[in-house]
C-alpha cells in the first residue's frame, strides 16, 4: 500500500503533442506493475483541451470543478460535464476532453491498464462544433 500526499504531487505542463497550452497535469498514482493503474489530476484554462486519444484499458474521469466537454470520435456535438460527473471511457474509444470556452475544468483521470495512444490535435473547428 502506498499513500500519496498532495504536497508530493508535482504539477507540470504536458507536451503539445498531447494537449493545448493552458493544461496542467498532476500525476498522483503511477503504475506499480507494467501498464497498471494510474491516476492524474488535470486542470484546464478556458478552451484548453487534450488531443484525440484512445486507451488500451478502461478510463474513468471525475469532474472536480468547472465545466468541460467530452467528445467521442464521430460525434458532431460533445457532452458538457460539471462537478460531480463521472465519465466511463471504454477501451479503444477515441475521444478528447477539455474546458468550455467560458470556464475552467479540473478532473481526475483514472486509467485501469495499458497505454494511452495519441491521434493528433483537436482543431479549433472541431472544438467549436462540439460546444454548439
Amino acid at each position: 500500500m502506498r499513500f500519496v500526499r498532495e504536497n508530493e504531487i508535482k504539477v507540470s505542463r504536458p507536451g503539445p503533442d498531447r494537449f493545448t497550452d493552458g493544461v496542467w497535469e498532476a500525476p498522483a498514482l503511477e503504475a506499480v506493475q507494467p501498464d497498471g493503474l494510474r491516476a492524474q489530476r488535470f486542470s484546464y484554462d478556458p478552451e484548453a483541451r487534450s488531443g484525440w486519444h484512445t486507451h488500451d484499458g478502461e478510463q474513468a474521469l471525475y469532474v472536480l470543478s468547472g465545466r468541460g466537454v467530452i467528445t467521442r470520435w464521430g460525434e458532431s456535438r460533445g457532452t458538457e460535464v460539471g462537478p460531480g460527473d463521472w465519465i466511463h471511457v471504454q477501451p479503444g474509444e477515441k475521444h478528447w476532453h477539455g474546458a468550455v470556452a467560458d470556464d475552467t475544468l479540473v478532473h481526475i483521470a483514472v486509467t485501469a491498464s495499458g497505454k494511452t495512444h495519441w491521434h493528433g490535435p483537436v482543431s479549433d473547428e472541431e472544438y467549436r462544433s462540439s460546444l454548439e
